[in-house]
Formats: structure tokens, sequence, C-alpha cells
């Protein structure tokens, strides 16, 4: 419960930047219909969805995170390079979702919570692998945009 309350204060403070720093004004209506949706959300979960079935929320974030990464991973493989990608943070992705496989067995065993972090993880640990397998290939991509820049 802790973590998801820090990552839902850490994603209020990135919207709050990107309303502030956008290159267009955010209207007013429009932080307003956020936060009534916002409101919305919590009273309908909370007053209208049974306990037993709110597993179905945690689980709703698996689509989102295997297109994201997934597409991420796929499009490395068809190229055969991993571009600009960090593995800072690609090993910290890595290591999060290890200490939260772990906490979660440890803590609470709940194989919902579990299968998310396995799948992150999973992703996570393809895209590390092919950091390390495609990291000649990358390394020539590089030189060559290095080159064509200073044409």
């Amino acid at each position: 419960f802790g973590e998801n309350l820090m990552l839902l204060i850490q994603n209020v403070i990135l919207v709050l930047m990107a309303w502030q720093f956008s290159s267009t004004r955010v209207q007013p209506q429009e932080k307003l219909l956020v936060l009534l949706g916002f409101g919305l959300y919590v009273v309908g979960v909370l007053n209208f969805l049974p306990e037993d079935m709110r597993y179905l929320l945690m689980s709703s974030t698996w689509p989102v995170m295997l297109y994201a990464r997934g597409s991420q991973v796929l499009a490395t493989f068809q190229v055969k390079h991993t571009g600009q990608l960090s593995i800072v943070t690609t090993a910290m992705n890595l290591v999060g979702s290890l200490i939260r496989i772990g906490t979660t067995l440890k803590e609470t065993g709940d194989m919902v919570v579990l299968s998310g972090y396995l799948l992150s993880g999973g992703l996570s640990f393809l895209m590390f692998v092919q950091y390390f397998l495609y990291l000649s290939n990358t390394k020539k991509e590089m030189e060559k945009s290095q080159e064509k820049k200073k044409e």
C-alpha cells in the first residue's frame, strides 16, 4: 500500500509539472475534468467494485506494460541495436523488479501482484540481455550517426 501511495504522489507531481511547463497552456476546464475523472474513479472503485474483484485493477496494467516494454524489446530485436538505451536505467529497472519479486514473495505471496512483477522483471531482463547482445552493433550505429552529424 505504501509504495502505491508514493507512486500516486509522484505521478500527481509529474502531472502538475507537465501542466506547468507545457508549451501549450493547459486550460482550467481540462484540469477540472482530470480531477473530476480521478474523483469519480476513486468513488467508483471504493463504493461499487467488490473487494474480491479489486485484484483486476492490478492486472489491468499488464497490457500497458506488455505494449510499452514489449514493443521496445521487439524494436530492438528488429534493428539489432539498442540506440540510446541506457544500461544504468535498464539495470535499475531489472534490480527494482527483482527486489519487488522478493519482497512480494516474503511479505504477501499475492499471486496477482507477483505475476505483474514477474512480467515486468522478465521484460527488463530481456532489455538487459539485448543491451549486451547488440553492444557492438550499437557502437557501429552510434559511430555512423556521429559521422553524419559532422557532414
